[in-house]
């Protein structure tokens, strides 16, 4: 499957808002993945960045075998990485979830990344196009 996002900036009273939106949408049209790459914890842009890092640093324990599994979550948002998938779930019901491949989650937390680091002058909507296996 081949994952569209389109990160783009939301302009607000108080600033931009970073905004994503994917076409990888469960049975009820939400995209899980845009619901928790947008989930701040009520932080600023920049306070995010470290815990998207640590998100990709987990990602990496589990690819490379160091460990098991990792557990990665925000506000209202999960993610259990584990062999070759990372589940997002809500952390308010853990059926509703979405599955997809765990490099394609690393892929856009570092796509993510990149986009949030961009100089205001610079803030740009930005399509990107990775392909990623769903499970």
């Amino acid at each position: 499957m081949n994952i569209e996002c389109r990160f783009s900036w939301k302009s607000e009273p108080v600033g931009y808002t970073p905004v994503c939106s994917s076409n990888f949408l469960n049975r009820h049209g939400v995209s899980l993945l845009d619901c928790v790459l947008m989930d701040n914890g009520g932080l600023c842009t920049s306070e995010t960045i470290p815990w998207l890092n640590e998100g990709i640093e987990r990602v990496k324990a589990v690819a490379s075998g160091k460990v098991e599994s990792s557990h990665w979550s925000r506000e209202t948002w999960g993610v259990k990485f584990q062999g070759e998938t990372a589940r997002i779930y809500s952390l308010h019901d853990e059926t509703y979830l979405q599955t997809l491949s765990l490099s394609g989650f690393r892929k856009a937390l570092e796509e993510w990344i990149d986009f949030l680091q961009t100089s205001e002058g610079d803030r740009q909507p930005e399509k990107i196009s990775f392909a990623v296996e769903t499970v």
